[in-house]
């Protein structure tokens, strides 16, 4: 059984690196405007899914480790 979540966790943390690394970048400005972001799309609005299964894989990984750490104990 121990085995079994171990093996999930390394696939689960190999999952969400990959992503990760597959998500779009923005550049960051720190000296634009407010104003520029005016009729821009959100941080959710742009591949939706893709972010989504990030933020669902991340916390299945971390349920799962917290599970893992409380039952070393």
């Amino acid at each position: 059984m121990q085995e079994l979540m171990i093996i999930t966790s390394i696939l689960l943390a190999l999952t969400l690196i990959i992503l990760v690394s597959v998500q779009p970048r923005e550049s960051q400005r720190f000296f634009r405007d407010l104003t520029d972001q005016i009729g821009k799309p959100g941080y959710w609005q742009s591949q939706r899914g893709l972010k989504a299964t990030t933020l669902l894989v991340s916390l299945s990984l971390l349920g799962l480790l917290l599970i893992l750490m409380l039952l070393q104990y």
